[in-house]
């Protein structure tokens, strides 16, 4: 695909990528092997895309995996796997229950998993909430399924009905989730009168203490996301399904690297 293509202009068209890219880490990862027999390049590599997609947890994810392997290389062959075998869309959409009449499924961050996690169930009504950090509009013009989604804001009386308020996040760590800024303001408003709340994690997307604070220490003040505490959560859909919040942050796989933890400038 990349044919004559360098590395560097390969990792270049990485960082050019939007941060709410759906393939970004995977591409990062496919990217990152054209410098897998260099290891102080690939420390440079990692570091150079991380600056550029500074929130993207399941992005540190794959340069933490790839660092910390004695082979880089297959090791991001198997990010890239893993990445594209997550089933957390499929077992949230077999796990959404059945609605009353009126009730809805709303959704703060609508990613290709929640896409996927719709694309059987035409019976859920289903909204996509706009947050100061996250406008699903664009989101859902690159959907993939013909699910009818309206757009609503927080205080639309629609929400009154909610039977799961579904909230995806680009980072989780022990405590605390990294998810679209004003999602605490909607879970105040509407998160008491549903009958629950879902965090959407998925491959990558749970990590180690260390590596999350520093996703949240890298952030600029003025950044699209803020932190909810896990425990807000009924619980967490990953690729093992739905899990209580204290079971689904255990489950890690990401190494702390310590090139990573050094400000990213």
């Amino acid at each position: 695909m990349w044919g004559e293509v360098t590395p560097a202009e390969r990792l270049r068209s990485v960082t050019r990528r939007n941060v709410d890219d759906d393939r970004l880490a995977a591409a990062a990862a496919d990217a990152l092997v054209g410098f897998s027999d260099e290891p102080a390049s690939l420390v440079v590599a990692c570091r150079r895309v991380l600056a550029h997609h500074r929130a993207h947890g399941a992005l540190w994810w794959v340069c933490s995996r790839i660092l910390a392997a004695p082979d880089p290389a297959a090791a991001a062959h198997m990010a890239v796997h893993d990445l594209e075998a997550d089933r957390t869309g499929d077992r949230l959409g077999a796990t959404l229950p059945l609605l009353d009449e009126d009730e809805v499924v709303a959704v703060i961050g609508f990613t290709s998993t929640v896409d996927d996690a719709l694309t059987e169930r035409f019976d859920i009504d289903a909204v996509a909430i706009r947050v100061d950090g996250d406008d699903p509009v664009a989101s859902l013009r690159r959907r993939r399924s013909d699910h009818t989604v309206r757009v609503v804001d927080g205080w639309d009386p629609v929400l009154e009905h909610t039977s799961r308020l579904v909230v995806s996040a680009t980072a989780i760590g022990p405590e605390r989730a990294l998810v679209p800024a004003g999602t605490g303001e909607v879970l105040q408003l509407i998160g008491a009168g549903a009958r629950e709340v879902w965090l959407v994690g998925g491959v990558g997307r749970v990590l180690p203490a260390r590596v999350y604070e520093m996703i949240v220490s890298s952030l600029p003040p003025d950044s699209d996301f803020e932190e909810v505490s896990v425990q807000q959560f009924d619980r967490i859909a990953g690729p093992r399904g739905l899990e209580r919040p204290a079971d689904a942050t255990s489950r890690v796989d990401c190494p702390v690297v310590p090139e990573l933890l050094r400000p990213l400038g």
